[in-house]
């Protein structure tokens, strides 16, 4: 899904329990669906080159290990519940 020009996500990304890899580089998302916490499996989500201006604190949630890119997005917070759970 990198290089689509995607604004949104849609709501039932959440049903893709079994998803383990979330390619969404390059695109012009300016938030995250909470929804996301339902990818249990989710184990790389890249997100760099968007326009998040915010991390929702609900990724923070994920159980699985996550490879986690957000580089190149004008955030002017990140939840405590990330920089815990997310270290360079």
């Amino acid at each position: 899904m990198e290089n689509n020009q995607l604004t949104t996500l849609p709501a039932e990304i959440g049903q893709l329990s079994q998803l383990q890899t979330l390619l969404l580089n390059n695109n012009q998302l300016t938030t995250l669906l909470a929804e996301l916490r339902q990818l249990a499996h989710l184990q790389m989500l890249y997100l760099n080159d968007n326009r998040l201006t915010n991390v929702p604190a609900e990724l923070g949630q994920l159980t699985e290990r996550l490879d986690l890119n957000l580089k190149e997005n004008p955030l002017q917070s990140i939840p405590d519940e990330i920089k815990q759970r997310f270290r360079q």
